[in-house]
């Protein structure tokens, strides 16, 4: 399957998602995104470090301090959270992993590429967060659920026999 992006970057819109529908500029602490998105707090204090250093929220210290968004969800690109999270660069190496893949020496698909990844950069560009933190919360709460369910352990106490009847 290809990834765009890395399952941080994914957590990163979700926490996102969370601080601009849930919140609505209220504070927030690490263990309410947790509550709500199901992703595990030490990784989850990481992702929201890592938005703070990129600018998207603020940190706020002491008792009753936690999180807020740093500016309006309408004003957060797609791209920029991408980048914050994956690094600058993300976006500039060869798809094929070529160090010497460029204008002058492209790839196989370098042309290719460059055109898809043009539309591609302009369209996250143009995304804002506002845009997709309805959907992603909801999908990403029904697919929790959908992993909840399967891991609940059976009901039953006694496993089933094999075709044997079992009598006391």
């Amino acid at each position: 399957m290809f990834k765009l992006y890395s399952k941080g970057c994914q957590h990163a819109l979700w926490a996102l998602s969370y601080a601009h529908l849930e919140r609505e500029g209220a504070r927030f602490q690490p263990k309410d995104v947790c509550h709500r998105t199901g992703i595990p707090e030490p990784f989850t204090r990481k992702i929201l470090q890592a938005l703070v250093q990129g600018g998207f929220l603020n940190a706020h210290r002491g008792p009753g301090g936690g999180y807020t968004l740093a500016r309006s969800a309408e004003k957060i690109s797609l791209l920029d959270v991408i980048k914050a999270v994956e690094g600058r660069d993300t976006f500039d190496h060869c798809v094929m992993g070529l160090p010497e893949c460029g204008g002058v020496n492209p790839c196989p698909i370098h042309r290719m590429w460059a055109d898809a990844k043009t539309k591609l950069l302009k369209d996250l560009a143009a995304k804002s967060l506002a845009d997709i933190a309805v959907i992603a919360l909801k999908q990403q709460a029904a697919s929790g659920k959908r992993a909840e369910r399967k891991r609940k352990p059976s009901k039953r106490a006694v496993p089933r026999s094999r075709g044997v009847l079992l009598r006391p």
